[in-house]
């Protein structure tokens, strides 16, 4: 096996690992009761910071 089809393949078993990890709490973060707002980062994410004006 090639150096490039071992790193891919771990890279895809990482990348299956953390969403099956990852799954659950997203589930029980999206059916929370309370309103969070829009400062929440997991629901809301920034791809750029804040301006502060």
């Amino acid at each position: 096996m090639s150096n490039l089809r071992y790193a891919i393949g771990v890279i895809l078993v990482l990348v299956s690992l953390a969403t099956v990890l990852a799954t659950p709490f997203l589930i029980v973060h999206s059916r929370s009761p309370y309103d969070h707002g829009p400062d929440c980062w997991w629901c809301h994410p920034r791809l750029r910071p804040r301006k502060w004006i």
